[in-house]
């Protein structure tokens, strides 16, 4: 009966997920979140202290690794291998929250642990459809299988769920997150000052490079940038940027979208590494900038 029910929900996740690809948002807009029906705190194991939680938490070896799927069952119950230009990944938290990218969109839920046995809560997630073959059904078998987790094995490498049939439903590999320093930053998503990210102007490239020394330099779009930063854990503070003078009559919108990357820039306050993507965030959590490692 239970696999049944599995299967059904995921094949019931795949018929949404094509229906969602019919209409699939601009670029120009901004990406909007469906929460979940129901997202509960991550619950603590009946008798056990808030440390004895947290010890059993932070000593399964979930955390502080990057998990990249590397086969999945699908809706109609076979172990296929993950797609290979599409990322499904998953980063467990020491606060009983997961969260990564499904495929196409962002993810998020609560989870628990106790011993072997893994509950994942509900995932709510972005709304964005991805057009490109398989992607969407991917995401809706991904986040089906996390729903149905019920144990797991971790051997540091790779992290295999199983749900409550015995049956492995997700395999990860575990993946070493990019270095802020020393990597070449290339942005896909900026916000244009006006509350709104976008992607960038066709045909134009904003880079970044942060060295040891704390220097940040790159290309705005047109102009060179060349400024300095500071980091306190999580927190990263960038001073104004000093930039060339060529002025870039195409195209189109290049010169706006400079400025209000530049502008915007010195309002970092927080930095998240995600595997390759690098986002700069404002103490009030909006994105400044999303960058992907090359």
């Amino acid at each position: 009966m239970m696999k049944k029910t599995y299967f059904s929900l995921m094949a019931a996740l795949v018929a949404l997920a094509v229906a969602l690809a019919a209409c699939t948002p601009t670029g120009g807009e901004p990406e909007s979140i469906a929460a979940p029906t129901e997202q509960p705190a991550a619950e603590t194991v009946e008798g056990a202290t808030d440390l004895e939680k947290t010890d059993e938490m932070s000593e399964n070896g979930l955390q502080g690794v990057r998990w990249v799927l590397v086969s999945y069952l699908n809706a109609a119950g076979e172990t296929v291998e993950a797609l290979a230009d599409r990322e499904a990944t998953a980063e467990f938290g020491a606060d009983g929250r997961v969260a990564g990218n499904g495929s196409c969109n962002n993810y998020f839920a609560g989870y628990t642990v106790d011993g072997a046995n893994l509950t994942i809560s509900q995932a709510g997630s972005t709304m964005m459809a991805c057009t490109d073959e398989g992607v969407m059904e991917q995401e809706a078998a991904f986040l089906a299988a996390l729903q149905a987790a019920a144990t797991f094995t971790n051997d540091g490498e790779t992290l295999q769920i199983a749900n409550a049939e015995g049956a492995t439903v997700l395999t990860f590999r575990a993946v070493a997150p990019t270095a802020l320093v020393g990597t070449n930053w290339t942005a896909t998503m900026v916000n244009n000052n006006r509350e709104a990210v976008s992607g960038l102007i066709a045909d134009t490239t904003i880079t970044a490079v942060f060295t040891e020394d704390g220097k940040l330099n790159g290309s705005a779009g047109c102009n060179n940038y060349m400024t300095s930063y500071t980091l306190d854990g999580g927190n990263i503070t960038i001073l104004p940027a000093a930039t060339t003078r060529k002025m870039c009559p195409e195209p189109a919108g290049v010169m706006e979208q400079e400025t209000a990357f530049v502008t915007m820039l010195s309002q970092a306050a927080t930095y998240t590494i995600s595997g390759n993507v690098l986002e700069l965030r404002t103490a009030e959590g909006a994105l400044i900038v999303s960058f992907m490692a090359e």
